[in-house]
């Protein structure tokens, strides 16, 4: 029972608070890539995203640059829009059904890296109370080696959770 007046507490005491000026925020974002990210905001409305990913059984890192775009003429207040680019390099893992004469027929495990870019396209709404955004946005990537030579993906679609700070 203490637990959950603590969490009501905690969920008072957090919508008094009023939205200001950031410039970082951490997220979790989940998708086809699922991950965490940090992004730093510059002072030209733009931003870095540094995201920690995982996908087809491998990790990636993701080093994205970002740019805001607040109060559309056609949106309400508490939407923006953000777009960027960026590259991303790890592994990719999968399974490969192979034969010899010693073992037969078997399944290995093949690990290869990746590299390559990255394009974002998001819509962020913005809570007021709170210093909390939820956003859906598209990611699509292409990779070079892995499992095929150029693999592309053109729908990476997520929802995010981004508080800042």
């Amino acid at each position: 029972m203490k637990k959950i007046y603590l969490i009501i507490l905690l969920l008072f005491s957090a919508s008094t608070l009023m939205a200001q000026e950031f410039e970082r925020s951490a997220g979790v974002r989940l998708g086809y890539s699922t991950g965490l990210f940090l992004d730093i905001e510059n002072k030209d409305l733009s931003s870095y995203r540094f995201m920690f990913s995982w996908r087809d059984r491998g990790k990636q890192f993701t080093a994205m640059k970002f740019y805001h775009q607040y109060k559309i003429s056609k949106l309400p207040g508490y939407l923006s829009l953000y777009y960027g680019y960026g590259v991303h390099l790890g592994t990719q893992k999968w399974d490969q059904y192979k034969h010899d004469d010693e073992h037969g027929y078997y399944w290995e495990e093949i690990s290869a890296p990746i590299v390559g870019l990255d394009g974002l396209v998001g819509l962020s709404y913005d809570l007021t109370k709170i210093p909390v955004s939820l956003t859906c946005e598209i990611k699509p990537f292409f990779d070079l080696w892995g499992k095929s030579v150029f693999r592309t993906v053109p729908f990476d679609f997520a929802v995010c959770a981004v508080y800042h700070f």
